[in-house]
């Protein structure tokens, strides 16, 4: 008998799963991935599909048993690690990889879009090689939406469980999307600004064929059907953002007409564009300046810069703000005719008053610069010409109603122009828009109707598929501080009032910076907000010195380059001892002290060197090895770590949205197992009584009926509350103001001596001025004003814990009505347990989630939309407008301070109320449907969950998305 060999053991074989790197515009490596399309991600969130994928491409080619090891990167961000499969094999398997990689690829297409992955046979698990950095708001709105699109209650019928989680996942995603934290961009004209923006919009730019997918299901105006209305297509997921903006300002009488005949208007034509070859060639160029040390020419990106020709004209006349988007697109929005007459009459009260009385009351380089900005625009704007003398204009001009602007200017008054791109090619697109936005900012001699359009500019948002910006970030270019004439430095003042996070760049370090950009960052709320809550917000102090040669790195300075690393450290510790004079941190505590500081990022920054780094030539699937062999110049170029810390603040700012989810999912898990005995009999009591349709309605028509007097009560409690609040507390804050504005006023009048301090447009805060109007009327007001819409909120919340605690206690007493004549069997704390999360995420809603939260910060807005109304009404249009002299203009704000301070009371209240009419709408939406009580449904669907077992299939699909959203983006 022949002896049988001993069957040898299987071998193991090790594939390296990696993310590959994708190039863009000028074959440039991108260094970021959406999450949606990253195999590590997948390997995250979806594991089992993942494993389902690499088991069926090991099948037939004798690779069994896939295990998933993960090693991590040593860079300390865990989800730059790299993902290994380990198979058993039977037979040899060299021959065989070029198949795996075909099936694992196929695969994965079929179910999902990650497509661009390395797939590699390797020895250990030692061969890392770096990867495209993921980033954390990207991880976090993927998981949401995967959660989101599992529970989608059209596509499988779980009841009303489902639903509620669904609701619930969706809304707080929608919520994502809408919240946006600012980047406000400070510097002084020529440091580069609009030049870095370009390089960081290049670097991370949507690659052609993603471009093309993610704008696949665009909905463009044009394909809008005829007569559909303006309500209906809110609905439509697909619109461009600058449509779902537009359609955010309308009236809900305006969203009654036609989406075409109203939107079709606003969209303007794209220019055709041929020079996308050029435009190729010249960001390749790049590429250069760190193999070659040569110098670099490449053509602006999308913003403007400035260019030899008129080198000396800044590129930046109002904020440009930039957000993502799929497809680029840019809505352009124009100042009214009011506003440009209000403007434009500022040159004509510069010029009615002897100039050299003047001279101690004004800043004097500021006012030269207004004079001749406005001359100039006044000569754009209107057809008069110019004037032979200041006599001459103001008596022609007693009033801004006075001027008549130029036709072609009429028209483009208060417009809104929309451009928007086909999605289909990137490159046209955004050759178009770089055209059009030019025209926008860059003054063309041989072209008149451009100058008028970009001196009626008020503001233009630009959305792009940059990947920098991506997960709600939106970045704020502005003006230069320095030359810029008051109306842009009052543009970068409200700017940066407005911010999250300030980025100021500076030539080699903040304390040689210009003093004008000192003096707008310490003067603005910024400073204050960022000193009361460091934690909410982030002052970037960067270094943008690469315009000098000794900043100019190449391959061969790889010794010279790690010296930045001591430099870096001296340049935070002088920058922090000047922070801490500017905003006076001596007398803080250390641990207050320590807090501001950890919000202080300071860093050198090398755009050119990274993105020359990048652009270097490799074989496809390569791209890695430029990170391996450069990665001690990457380190030191500072751009990695700016797009992580920017997208890191980002990701800390939307935290808790996320742990709300995860807390309401949790709930609806621990529901699944619950089979409480105790309700049985009385549940199926109440289902059986409910099952008679006659008696369920009548039933539920007294359940709806008491519901809504607890709402009404509601109701009243807070509009007597927001009364009590506005004509005690308020009313005592303004009476005070009243009394310190007449003392300043008296301190202060002799100074004030030219009309122009009375501004409408400036709203008492002209920069030519040293008196500002503004602060001699409201000195003070600011903390009093804190103090209480801090009550205001407290006391809401009560309100509302009053409200909820009533809607239980009715809600119990609804459940033992049902039963008749039996025993009460439904306790509070049943009904508790059975809706309590539902009910606080329908009451959130009043406080509000999306576009005007009745919150400290809303409250703020509403106050100050009410104090400069009648600041305007009552002192600054009748003292401007009307052609009064000095003397009677002071004489009437003398007389008027009272009056103009005390009827903010009144305005406030009246915005108030329609805060809380909005939150009542969306109180209202989540508590009520168009039959019954929400909250009403949601319970006797509690009571089908104790009658019946359990949903397996249901079940696992919560648990999945349960361990889904408990996915952190920084544990292995």
């Amino acid at each position: 008998m022949a002896h049988n060999p001993r069957k040898a053991r299987p071998s193991k074989v090790l594939i390296r799963l990696c993310d590959a790197f994708t190039r863009t515009d000028g074959n440039i490596i991108c260094p970021l991935i959406k999450a949606e399309i990253s195999i590590r991600v997948l390997y995250k969130l979806q594991e089992k599909v993942l494993y389902k994928a690499v088991q069926e491409a090991g099948t037939g080619i004798g690779l069994t048993d896939p295990t998933f090891l993960w090693k991590s990167a040593a860079t300390g961000r865990e989800m730059d690690g790299n993902l290994f499969v380990e198979y058993s094999n039977s037979q040899r398997f060299n021959d065989n990889l070029k198949q795996y990689r075909e099936t694992l690829v196929r695969n994965l297409k079929e179910v999902l879009k990650v497509k661009s992955i390395l797939i590699d046979k390797v020895e250990d698990t030692d061969e890392i090689i770096p990867q495209p950095i993921i980033s954390e708001t990207c991880f976090e709105l993927h998981k949401l939406k995967l959660c989101s699109e599992r529970l989608d209650p059209d596509d499988f019928d779980t009841g009303a469980t489902r639903s509620v989680a669904y609701d619930t996942i969706k809304s707080h995603l929608d919520d994502l999307k809408g919240q946006y934290t600012k980047f406000a961009v400070l510097s002084q004209n020529g440091r580069g600004k609009s030049f870095i923006l370009n390089l960081l919009m290049l670097l991370t730019a949507d690659f052609e064929e993603e471009y093309g997918e993610n704008n696949l299901n665009l909905k463009l105006p044009k394909d809008i059907d005829e007569n559909v209305k303006l309500e209906e297509i809110e609905k439509y997921a697909d619109l461009p953002d600058v449509v779902k903006d537009f359609l955010k300002t309308l009236s809900k009488e305006q969203t009654k007409e036609c989406a075409r005949t109203v939107i079709g208007p606003l969209c303007c034509e794209l220019p055709k564009v041929k020079e996308v070859q050029h435009s190729n060639n010249s960001l390749s160029n790049v590429a250069n300046y760190f193999s070659t040390n040569s110098r670099i020419n490449i053509d602006p990106y999308i913003l403007a810069q400035k260019a030899t020709e008129k080198s000396y004209e800044s590129t930046t006349k109002c904020i440009i703000h930039l957000r993502y988007g799929t497809v680029y697109q840019m809505s352009v929005n124009y100042f009214t005719e009011k506003d440009l007459q209000q403007q434009l009459f500022e040159l004509v009260t510069l010029n009615d008053e002897d100039s050299s009385s003047l001279m101690g009351e004004t800043n004097k380089k500021i006012r030269k610069r207004a004079q001749e900005c406005l001359k100039a625009r006044f000569e754009i704007l209107t057809d008069y010409g110019s004037f032979t003398n200041s006599q001459e204009m103001k008596d022609k001009f007693q009033s801004p109603k006075d001027i008549v602007l130029s036709k072609e200017v009429q028209k483009l008054a208060g417009k809104t122009e929309l451009y928007i791109g086909n999605g289909k090619e990137a490159h046209y697109d955004r050759l178009a828009m770089r055209r059009i936005l030019r025209k926008l900012t860059t003054y063309d001699s041989n072209d008149e109707y451009s100058k008028k359009k970009i001196a009626a500019v008020k503001q233009i948002m630009i959305y792009l598929p940059s990947k920098i910006l991506y997960g709600g970030k939106e970045i704020l270019e502005m003006p230069g501080t320095d030359d810029s004439d008051p109306m842009a430095m009052y543009f970068i003042q409200t700017a940066l009032n407005e911010a999250d996070a300030v980025i100021v760049i500076s030539e080699f370090a903040f304390n040689i910076a210009e003093k004008e950009v000192k003096h707008m960052l310490s003067s603005s709320d910024f400073a204050k907000y960022w000193k009361e809550k460091p934690y909410n917000y982030k002052l970037m102090l960067l270094a943008y010195p690469e315009k000098n040669q000794g900043w100019q790195y190449g391959k061969d300075d790889s010794e010279a380059i790690t010296q930045l690393e001591g430099e870096e450290r001296n340049k935070r510790t002088e920058e922090l001892r000047l922070i801490s004079d500017i905003f006076k941190m001596k007398d803080m505590m250390d641990s207050e002290k320590e807090e501001l500081e950890e919000n202080i990022i300071t860093a050198f920054i090398l755009p050119v060197l990274h993105t020359s780094i990048l652009a270097q030539p490799t074989e496809q699937g390569e791209e890695y090895k430029v990170f391996q062999e450069n990665e001690k110049f990457l380190k030191h170029t500072g751009i990695s770590n700016l797009i992580t810390e920017m997208d890191t603040f980002v990701s800390s700012r939307q935290k808790s949205t996320t742990e709300k989810i995860r807390n309401k999912f949790s709930h609806i898990c621990q529901e699944m197992s619950d089979n409480s005995k105790g309700v049985r009999e009385a549940a199926r009591t109440v289902l059986c009584v409910l099952n008679n349709r006659e008696i369920k309605d009548t039933l539920e028509s007294t359940i709806n009926s008491n519901h809504k007097k607890l709402l009404i009560n509601f109701t009243r409690g807070i509009v007597e509350l927001l009364k009590e609040i506005v004509n005690t507390k308020v009313d005592a804050a303004l009476k005070e103001t009243v009394k310190q504005a007449q003392t300043n006023w008296r301190r202060n009048e002799n100074k004030i001596i030219h009309r122009g301090v009375f501004s409408p447009f400036f709203i008492g805060k002209n920069p030519v001025y040293k008196v500002l109007l503004y602060n001699i009327f409201f000195d003070g007001l600011e903390d009093k004003k804190t103090r209480i819409f801090t009550e205001i909120k407290t006391r809401i919340e009560a309100l509302l814990q009053q409200y909820k605690g009533n809607i239980l206690q009715q809600l119990t007493n609804d459940l033992n009505m049902v039963l008749g004549n039996n025993p009460p069997s439904f306790t509070l704390q049943f009904v508790q347990d059975a809706i309590g999360n539902e009910l606080d995420d329908a009451l959130s809603w009043y406080v509000g989630n999306k576009r005007r939260p009745f919150n400290v910060k809303t409250m703020r807005k509403c106050f100050e939309k009410s104090q400069n109304q009648c600041f305007k009404e009552t002192i600054l249009i009748p003292n401007f407008e009307k052609g009064i002299y000095v003397k009677s203009a002071k004489e009437n704000t003398e007389r008027n301070i009272k009056e103009c301070i005390m009827d903010i009371k009144e305005s406030f209240l009246f915005l108030l109320t329609e805060l809380h009419m909005d939150g009542l709408i969306s109180l209202n939406g989540r508590l009520k449907s168009k039959k019954s009580s929400k909250m009403w449904q949601r319970l006797v669907y509690k009571l089908k969950v104790f009658l019946r077992e359990s949903n397996d299939d249901y079940g696992e699909i919560l648990n999945d998305s349960m361990l889904m959203l408990e996915a952190n983006f920084d544990e292995p």
